[in-house]
């Protein structure tokens, strides 16, 4: 009999924890909702690839100045003898030729030109000098040179100490 009764505990033993795993619940694992992240992505792409602007040669800006065309302004007249650098480009778009105009000096590179500049201005440290701090610099630029050398000379003529530099209109 003690077969039996064994046999019975075992037979109402199995339905119980058959209930006890059906009541244990596995604990939850988390997930990320890719479909919406992935939109998300998307809609910035779209995004930047609408409003950003694509340029090539970005380092090498064109020289567009105005034509010389309209009413001339009254402006107080300038000295008789300003000094005129002009800025040819040459065959390289990084290489530049630099004239000072009637004056026969063609500097070699913007250091060059800043001692020029430096050693032609009249002040306490040079009385040899022949022009004043404030004679107009004109800077000369043809329309392919490229901007950053317009800026060196612009530069060299203000590290020299000139105070009236202005520009010309873009030769052929």
């Amino acid at each position: 009999m003690e077969t039996i009764a064994s046999t019975e505990t075992t037979a109402t033993a199995a339905p119980e924890t058959r209930r006890r795993r059906e009541m244990t619940v596995e604990p939850a694992r988390m997930q990320l909702n890719l479909t919406s992240m992935i939109d998300v992505i998307f809609l910035l792409l779209i995004y930047f690839v609408i409003t950003a602007s694509f340029s090539a040669d970005e380092g090498i800006l064109t020289a567009k100045l105005p034509q010389g065309t309209g009413k001339v302004q009254d402006t107080p007249k300038p000295p008789e003898r300003p000094i005129r650098i002009r800025i040819a480009s040459l065959r390289s778009p990084v290489e530049c030729r630099i004239d000072l105009v009637g004056l026969g000096r063609s500097p070699r590179h913007f250091g060059e030109l800043f001692t020029l500049l430096a050693g032609m201005q009249m002040n306490d440290g040079n009385s040899a000098g022949v022009f004043k701090p404030d004679n107009p610099v004109i800077i000369e630029p043809d329309r392919h040179v490229r901007w950053q050398h317009v800026v060196n000379a612009f530069n060299a003529a203000v590290r020299a100490k000139f105070t009236n530099v202005s520009f010309a209109q873009a030769t052929e």
